[in-house]
């Protein structure tokens, strides 16, 4: 089956003490200041590529098997595709390599780079169809970067949007204007500093129930539409700082961009650190951040989640597989 040596890794994680996702900033800056967004210093200096080596190593000793690639804008890292190849020459390559991006500044350029050096996946932050007053990432600009995926990635795409009150109105267009692109689709809740679900309403509810979305929001969709109409109660573990590892542009570990509770240099970090991390947090009740709720739910109940586990590694590095096949035809 597509990632064989992948799967079996990963239902190693399932049993021990390891990690086996990360979140590594590359570079703090951004091109863009979207207004909901606190994760981005404009004119912030990329990180070494050096020292994005060490920590990629240091990642992989940890347990780690897959990879966000995230900013600021990673695009505006000078050394991005040796990044993921060093990645990639981990593990026999039985690992995964994401980048997070809003497109803006995606060139053919880029695309061929990319594919050479084994990207897995590109998640690509598009909100809406005209820019809004919290967002820039708009239609508008992205489209033609879009449609230049469609045709030159070896990659698989996904197109990510954060509803908030005013991209949620546009949504439903948003997806009519994209029906013809071979991507997948999911979006974001909005959330407050520190995590918390920041968007509540039936009408966002009726979007969750409405669309086809990517796989991996079926791990909390569940939590995802009581929070949205205002439930928090329903229990879970969050994995932040134990399977899940974020890493800031300090090469500081936290349990997620939003919580700094813990702290402490990746150089540092012991397999010891990630089992006393395994545990509840207070800022359980109500989080919306999806990196970090896929992780936990999909290592918290194996079993439940197996079949999408396993459909969503089948469909990003089958579909690669797919995609390079065709283009070597």
């Amino acid at each position: 089956m597509p990632g064989a040596g992948f799967v079996m890794q990963g239902m190693k994680r399932i049993v021990d003490h390891r990690a086996v996702y990360a979140q590594l900033v590359v570079t703090d800056d951004c091109n863009l200041s979207c207004g909901y967004c606190t994760e981005f210093i404009p004119g912030a200096p990329p990180v070494p590529f050096d020292t994005l080596t060490s920590r990629i190593d240091r990642l992989d000793a940890l347990g780690v098997m897959v990879y966000d690639l995230l900013g600021g804008e990673p695009l505006l890292h000078p050394e991005l595709a040796a990044m993921i190849r060093h990645i990639k020459s981990k593990r026999r390559g039985a690992n995964m390599v994401i980048l997070i991006t809003n497109g803006f500044l995606l060139t053919p350029r880029h695309v061929a780079a990319l594919n050479e050096a084994g990207l897995d996946l590109m998640q690509i932050s598009v909100d809406s169809i005209v820019p809004t007053a919290s967002s820039h990432k708009a239609l508008k600009t992205v489209l033609p970067k879009l449609r230049m995926l469609a045709a030159e990635a070896r990659f698989h795409v996904k197109v990510q949007s954060v509803l908030t009150p005013q991209t949620a109105k546009q949504y439903d267009e948003f997806r009519r204007l994209l029906a013809d692109l071979p991507f997948d689709f999911s979006f974001s809740l909005l959330h407050e500093p520190g995590g918390h679900v920041a968007i509540q309403g039936e009408e966002y509810v009726q979007l969750l129930t409405e669309h086809n979305l990517f796989a991996g929001m079926q791990f909390y969709r569940q939590h995802a539409e009581e929070m949205l109409l205002g439930d928090d109660s329903r229990p879970w573990k969050c994995l932040g700082g134990s399977k899940f590892l974020y890493v800031n542009a300090a090469g500081q570990v936290q349990f997620c961009s939003q919580n700094t509770e813990f702290q402490k240099p990746l150089s540092e970090m012991t397999v010891s650190d990630l089992y006393a991390n395994h545990r509840h947090k207070p800022c359980e009740p109500g989080c919306a951040l999806g990196c970090a709720r896929l992780v936990s739910h999909a290592l918290g109940e194996p079993l439940k989640t197996l079949q999408t586990s396993l459909s969503l590694v089948t469909r990003i590095r089958g579909g690669k597989q797919a995609l390079r096949a065709e283009a070597d035809a």
